[in-house]
């Protein structure tokens, strides 16, 4: 509408004409209003492109975001997830080795220190919370990033969200396993929130990447699932959550080694359900149940191969590591609890509800503005340009 505040040209009139206008016995309110108008508070600065008032710091990131292309916000989710599975991995680590109170009471800090005299259980814990730290900010700019791209899809709406309130709720529940006493409850509660938080992250990464190319993964839900695949897959996923939970419930109580052989929990194939040796069997019950839970929404997904490659592929994944994860539980009790063994048990429940997480996506279909054609992007938003000239437009 006009150029740089301040100007003559700019404003509109004419520096000759001032005084005149100050002795107009209307210029103290309607000068006043057009030089208010014209100030620079109110400048584009400050509003967006739709004309509505917004933060300074909203202005500077949206002319920071300018700079940021799709495929840096795809490579960012690529090294967010790959970044929240290492963390995983290495809070197993410290509860593993006991080393939660390797910093002793105090949090954000270590020991009262920001790098603080190191032993092994302190070096654990201090290096965790350094990687954390680091996490939590790619993950922060992933969520900005995804917003400002893909807002306009719905899994997009539901994920950013998602992964930045889990985000402050994993540290919230890091912060109080430190400052207050550890329970083995608040610990499986850890464990899942992570498996919550890598989850988001994951699929926000998968989603992102499915966006390429006239075949890609995200077209293909537009092809449909059948209502009981997608039930099964859900059910699943929920049943692998409680499952997950369970098995850090056991590791905390330190009770894993309960039942001292595999399959059979010692010597007999039914040892009851009373006290800790009932939880390893409920634990072993639960697992045997999802390994065949899995195996027939791998059958059902590979019948249809053909039509939805994507439903085939993830199901494959999930059977995969259910094995996996059968082959490293046995491994567990063989070894006596040896690091690997509960590294890789943990990591691979990660993985497992990762994958059925992805197999419930792409059982849902498309919202309705992405399958036609175009889906507008918000007023500031860079323009998408399709990859081919037969593809529609990423949304």
């Amino acid at each position: 509408m006009c150029g740089r505040v301040g100007g003559s040209a700019a404003l509109g009139y004419n520096k000759a004409r001032v005084p005149a206008l100050r002795r107009d016995p209307h210029f103290a309110t309607k000068g006043s209003l057009f030089l208010m108008k014209t100030d620079s508070s109110q400048t584009d600065a400050t509003r967006d492109r739709s004309g509505r008032a917004s933060l300074p710091g909203l202005a500077l990131a949206r002319r920071g975001m300018v700079h940021v292309q799709p495929l840096h916000v795809r490579r960012l989710a690529d090294v967010t997830a790959v970044g929240m599975f290492l963390v995983y991995a290495m809070g197993t680590l410290v509860t593993s080795t006991g080393s939660g109170h390797g910093c002793g009471n105090s949090w954000p800090l270590c020991n009262g220190r920001f790098v603080p005299e190191f032993a092994v259980s302190t070096a654990i814990e201090f290096s965790h919370r350094f990687v954390t730290g680091i996490i939590t900010f790619l993950v922060i700019g992933l969520a900005v990033g995804v917003w400002w791209f893909w807002r306009a899809r719905l899994e997009i709406r539901i994920l950013a969200p998602l992964m930045v309130l889990a985000l402050f709720g994993e540290a919230l529940l890091g912060a109080l396993l430190v400052l207050a006493k550890a329970s083995a409850f608040v610990l499986a509660l850890h464990f899942g929130s992570s498996l919550i938080l890598f989850s988001s992250v994951l699929l926000t990464a998968l989603i992102v990447r499915g966006l390429d190319g006239v075949d890609g993964a995200d077209r293909l839900r537009d092809r449909g699932a059948p209502a009981g695949l997608r039930w099964l897959a859900f059910a699943l996923a929920g049943y692998t959550y409680v499952v997950g939970y369970l098995g850090a419930y056991l590791r905390f109580r330190g009770v894993e080694l309960a039942c001292g052989d595999w399959p059979l929990c010692d010597g007999a194939a039914f040892p009851g359900f009373a006290g800790a040796v009932g939880l390893v069997f409920t634990h072993r019950l639960a697992a045997l149940l999802l390994l065949l839970g899995t195996g027939a929404l791998f059958a059902w997904a590979w019948r249809r191969h053909g039509e939805r490659p994507d439903l085939a592929r993830g199901a494959a994944w999930a059977l995969g590591l259910v094995l996996a994860q059968a082959v490293v539980g046995a491994l567990v009790v063989f070894s006596q609890l040896s690091l690997f063994s509960r590294l890789a048990h943990a990591g691979l429940v990660a993985l497992l509800f990762g994958a059925l997480a992805y197999v419930c996506l792409q059982t849902l279909a498309r919202p309705e503005a992405a399958r036609s054609a175009r889906v507008a992007s918000a007023p500031g938003t860079p323009a998408k340009a399709p990859t081919a000239p037969a593809a529609p437009a990423r949304t």
